[in-house]
């Protein structure tokens, strides 16, 4: 089952986002206990949400974020499915809190621009910021 989680997490990377689902779901019913980390669930929210799945990866975002909330990184990911899927004041929160988590000057100023274009009523995720993102 972690192989199908691996796998699944490669395969969202290359924006084959329905088998990644579908692998995660595999790997859930092969085992219900498996432990499927908050890594994987943010790898999922954060590849689905650049190839044009945030809908259908916010419950992977949620997940991720309940397992590690102190993560602005995993924060950052929910962000940017929030802003994809109309969550404006919940995308500049997560964005907020990982502007305020992270010591990478070059991502948190990238992230700045994202709050002051949300607050200002843009949208900064051009097709060409989310191929650059991919």
């Amino acid at each position: 089952s972690p192989a199908k989680v691996e796998q699944g997490e490669w395969l969202a990377k290359e924006g084959k986002l329905t088998k990644a689902l579908s692998l995660y779901k595999q790997a859930q019913k092969l085992d219900p206990n498996l432990d499927i980390s908050a890594y994987a669930w943010k790898a999922l929210c954060w590849d689905g949400s650049l190839h044009g799945y945030a809908v259908e990866v916010m419950d992977a975002c949620e997940k991720a974020v309940a397992k590690d909330p102190e993560n602005g990184g995993i924060l950052d990911s929910r962000g940017l499915a929030r802003a994809l899927t109309g969550d404006t004041a919940g995308a500049i929160s997560d964005f907020q809190a990982f502007v305020d988590w992270t010591n990478n000057d070059k991502l948190k100023a990238q992230r700045q621009k994202w709050i002051d274009e949300l607050q200002a009523g843009k949208n900064p995720f051009t097709e060409q910021l989310l191929e650059s993102l991919r």
